[in-house]
C-alpha cells in the first residue's frame, strides 16, 4: 500500500500586515466620527421633516457607530 504525501505549499502565502496598527485604528476613528455625525444629521433631519425614512436610516447608522466600536475595542 503506497501512501502520497501531498505539500500544502501551492496553498500557503504570506500576510502582509500594515507596518502599525495605529494608522488602522486611526482610520477607525475617523470613520466613526464621520458616521456618528451622519446619525445625529439624519436624527434631526428626520424629526425636523416628519421622515421616517430618515429617521429610521438614523437609528440604524447607530447600529453602524456599534460595530466601529467594537472594531476600536479589538484594536
Amino acid at each position: 500500500m503506497t501512501i502520497k504525501q501531498h505539500s500544502l505549499a501551492p496553498w500557503q502565502h504570506k500576510h502582509q500586515y500594515m507596518n502599525t496598527h495605529r494608522s488602522g485604528e486611526r482610520n477607525t476613528r475617523y470613520v466613526l466620527y464621520l458616521t456618528v455625525v451622519t446619525m445625529f444629521a439624519e436624527i434631526i433631519a428626520g424629526t425636523f421633516y416628519g421622515s421616517m425614512a430618515l429617521l429610521a436610516d438614523g437609528w440604524h447608522m447607530g447600529t453602524h457607530a456599534a460595530a466601529f466600536m467594537i472594531a476600536l475595542f479589538a484594536y
